[in-house]
This record gives structure tokens, sequence and C-alpha cells, in this order.
């Protein structure tokens, strides 16, 4: 009965590895956030990008554009996290500890071209700016809880997808006998990574709404001392809204093994012959 109408079980499958590769797709791309950032002095608008793990930076301080690599760094006791252009981890931690403190920033930070302006940095805070102005508001950087939970859900998502993908074929080609294993487990498989992609949805939207909008917490961004604004320039990106993907995939997978339940229940049962085991002319045969 399990292998009955192949077909949709196998639709099932081809939408659940559909799902994995959105999934894998969103985690990995760095536009979950683009934006722009403001600054009097400079030429025009900073451009920055970033996903859950990096990102890019490309500054116009001045007619010539200078590219920078974005990697989020996160202080765990301080509950905060920050996208910073350090090279390192180590200095990207210092750095933004420095910035948690209200003290200027470390010093430039590689180029990703190889392309060097004859001039200084203009992003960095001259002597005369390099003063202590107290602690930093803790709301304007990225809250830790929320940014490890979406990368968690985005995770369990992709394992449940996997398993959802992986299920649906052992139940095209053989015929499992433990529920969890037989299509009654797809249902709890798509039904738990709608639930993950849900999930991840919301607490990066909340997040958003509530941090990122008034402040994208990149380096520059949470520099007091040569500040640059980017509230109400950002934007949620298609890597973020490729969460949207996945819910609907396993969503059509639950839909399709709901009408092959309901079309095996609509087949007629097989004829059975029944046999008078009290005919002795059976024993002729």
């Amino acid at each position: 009965m399990a292998k009955s109408k192949w077909n949709l079980l196998f639709a099932t499958f081809i939408l659940s590895c559909a799902s994995l590769t959105s999934l894998i797709v969103s985690l990995c791309t760095p536009y979950w956030i683009n934006s722009e950032a403001y600054e009097s002095s400079a030429y025009k608008n900073s451009i920055i990008n970033y996903g859950l793990f990096t990102g890019s930076l490309t500054q116009n301080f001045l007619p010539n554009q200078r590219y920078y690599d974005l990697t989020i760094s996160c202080l765990y006791r301080e509950y905060v996290c920050a996208y910073s252009c350090q090279a390192t981890e180590e200095e990207r931690s210092e750095e933004v500890l420095l910035l948690l403190k209200g003290l200027p920033r470390l010093a430039d930070c590689p180029l990703r071209t190889s392309r060097q302006l004859s001039v200084d940095n203009p992003s960095q805070p001259t002597n005369q700016q390099r003063q202590n102005s107290g602690p930093y508001n803790r709301s304007s950087f990225i809250n830790t809880g929320f940014w490890i939970s979406t990368v968690v859900f985005v995770g369990i998502a992709i394992g449940f997808a996997g398993t959802a993908a992986s299920f649906s074929i052992i139940n095209v080609l053989f015929n499992p006998v433990e529920p969890i294993f037989s299509v009654f487990g797809l249902y709890i498989w798509n039904g738990a990574a709608i639930g993950a992609s849900a999930l991840s949805l919301i607490l990066w939207g909340s997040l958003f709404a509530s941090t990122l909008t008034e402040n994208i917490a990149v380096t520059d961004t949470l520099t007091i001392q040569l500040p640059y604004n980017s509230e109400g320039l950002a934007s949620l990106g298609f890597s973020y809204w490729f969460l949207l993907l996945p819910i609907g995939l396993h969503a059509t997978n639950v839909v399709l093994l709901i009408i092959r339940r309901y079309v095996i229940n609509r087949e007629p049962p097989p004829t059975t012959i029944d046999v008078d085991s009290s005919d002795l002319t059976i024993i002729m045969y």
C-alpha cells in the first residue's frame, strides 16, 4: 500500500530536493539585508549587503570606490553581534568591543581589491575625534539570541527537508513498516520543515523591524565619532524572502500526500473469492 500512487510520492521527493536547495541558497548567500549608509561629507551613500555570516561594503566617501568584505562577529558574553571588515576574528571581536564601549574603531580594514588609494581612509576618526563617548546603545547592535536562533532554525529546516526527501524516495522504492519511516512520517518531516522555515522568517523579520531598520549594525554605522546613518535605508534581501519557497514547497507536499490518501481510499477494494470449505467438490481441485 505504501508504494501505491508512487508518482505522487516521487513528486514530493522532487519538491523536497527543491526546498533543500533553496534553504542552502538562503543560508549561504549574503543578501538577507540590502542597505545604504548616509554620511554628510561623503561623495554618495555607501552600499551594504550581508547575509547570516558574511557580506560586502562599498564605501563612496570619495569618487574612488572602496570595497570591503564584512564578517559577523559576536560577543556572546555581551549578547551583541555586528559586522566588521577586519581580517581576523580577534580583530573583529576587539573592534566590536571598542564600539560597544563607545571608543573609536580599529585601524583601516584590508581592501577587497589590490588597489590602494594615496589618501588616508576617510572613514577613520581623526585624533580630535578619538574621545570616549561613553557606552553605546546595545539596541543598535544585532541581538545574539535572534541571530543564533535564526541560524539554528534554518539549519533545522535544512535537516528536515533532507529527511523528507530521503524518506520520500524510500517510500517510492520500498515499503517501510515503521510508521515514522512510512508515508505517515512524511507528514511529520514536511510539517517540521514548514515550522522551522517559518520561525526563521519570523525571527529575522522581528530583528529587522526592531533594530536593523534604524541601524544595520556594521562598524561604519556603529562608529560614534564619524557616524554613517542607515535609518530607513535598509530592506530585506532575496536571501531572506527565499525562505518562503520551502514553506510553499513543503505545504504542496502535504497537499499531495492528502490527495494520494484520498485517491487510494476511493479505489474499490480488490475482488475476493469466498470458498465454502464444506463443499467437498473443492477436493477435486
